[in-house]
């Protein structure tokens, strides 16, 4: 196959750079539904809380009702009676954003069960594990109670619900205020599993990488698989050491050796079929003119192709000198016909790597009394 190893680094480049893709993608998916899942936390926090103040009181009997109503806070103040006086506290608007409860008589509710009854926060923790659960698996929670209440024998408190080990900066979802006077504050905290976890694996841009991904690495395999099968392995149709001669008999000048130094058709050349051919550890690629030996694939240039072809199909696989001048388009009148016949046949054993293949070009003269040169098989 021409270009078989630009085409593998190509492929294999194009595959890296498909991998590359296929992780920012999926980072940059995961980094995404990990903020959506914190506002849909926040959002589950808000309603456990509601629903924790309502079990709190139908446990104690007390009858309440709430509206929930949210609007705009007109009296720019907030007064508590308390035994020593009024509690005097100004309406702070980035505050109110972090209310879990938005509904007055529900904060109030919850100052009264922290002051006479002694609540804990756990509860609240359990409810709003329960909706991550139901909502958001693998994401796990914990709540840091602190409590400055006014004219209260513990001035400050300070308990944890949940796994204490989850408290962490980077696992903080934020800060929250369970009353309207903001005394009893709470740190929430989250644990989000991995971005790859939460990332969007069916999402059409990851899919379509995963399916270029495969694609690549199946056409990966089948360039590896054809190019394997396509070159013989170096230990089959090598000739045996009886019929081969050897390499000190002959000289690579033009001295001409006698015909009963040719091996015969058989031994020298193996046709593979569909125009390859096997000269001991070297294959020929007639179609693609090309030559791989010990794993390199060499491209032939044009005059070295057409003599080794016609070496490969003539008789005896002996090119008479008239026959090598035909065929490399030579005049038989030129004068330095010689030497080009003699570099031709330089370039054709460099080609064949002569001295380590044993794939020779030697000159000699035929039984018809012809001087030419043959193809041979060495030691």
């Amino acid at each position: 196959m021409k270009y078989y190893k630009q085409t593998l680094y190509i492929l294999c480049g194009l595959l890296l750079i498909t991998v590359g893709v296929l992780v920012h993608s999926l980072y940059l998916s995961g980094v995404e539904n990990q903020e959506k899942d914190k506002q849909t936390a926040k959002m589950l926090l808000k309603d456990a809380a509601v629903g924790w103040v309502s079990q709190e009181f139908d446990n104690l009997g007390v009858p309440y009702s709430a509206s929930g109503d949210k609007n705009e806070v007109k009296n720019p103040q907030r007064r508590m009676i308390t035994a020593t006086g009024t509690l005097v506290v100004n309406v702070d608007s980035v505050k109110e954003q972090k209310r879990l409860l938005s509904s007055d008589l529900l904060a109030s509710m919850v100052c009264y069960l922290f002051k006479h009854k002694g609540s804990s926060i756990g509860g609240l923790n359990e409810q709003w594990q329960k909706k991550l659960d139901a909502s958001l698996p693998h994401y796990y929670s914990a709540l840091e109670f602190m409590s400055q209440m006014p004219n209260t024998e513990k001035s400050f408190q300070r308990t944890i619900a949940g796994n204490p080990t989850l408290c962490l900066p980077e696992n903080k979802l934020g800060d929250y205020y369970l009353d309207n006077m903001y005394f009893l504050s709470v740190k929430a905290y989250l644990s989000a599993p991995s971005v790859w976890w939460c990332a969007d694996w069916r999402r059409m841009d990851i899919v379509l990488y995963i399916g270029v991904l495969i694609l690549g690495i199946c056409i990966l395999v089948f360039l590896l698989i054809y190019n394997r099968n396509r070159v013989p392995n170096d230990k089959v149709n090598v000739l045996s050491s009886d019929v081969l001669v050897r390499h000190d008999e002959f000289l690579l000048s033009d001295t001409i050796l006698s015909a009963d130094t040719i091996v015969s058709d058989d031994e020298i050349v193996c046709s593979l079929g569909n125009a390859k051919y096997q000269l001991r550890e070297i294959l020929f690629d007639e179609k693609e003119m090309a030559i791989t030996y010990k794993g390199q694939v060499k491209q032939c240039s044009k005059q070295p192709y057409k003599l080794l072809s016609a070496f490969i199909h003539a008789k005896d696989h002996f090119l008479s000198d008239g026959r090598i001048a035909e065929i490399c388009d030579w005049n038989l009148d030129d004068i330095g016909l010689e030497g080009k016949r003699k570099t031709a046949m330089s370039k054709l054993r460099g080609l064949l790597e002569s001295d380590n293949s044993r794939v020779n070009i030697v000159r000699m003269r035929n039984e018809k009394d012809e001087v030419g040169f043959v193809l041979l098989l060495t030691k």
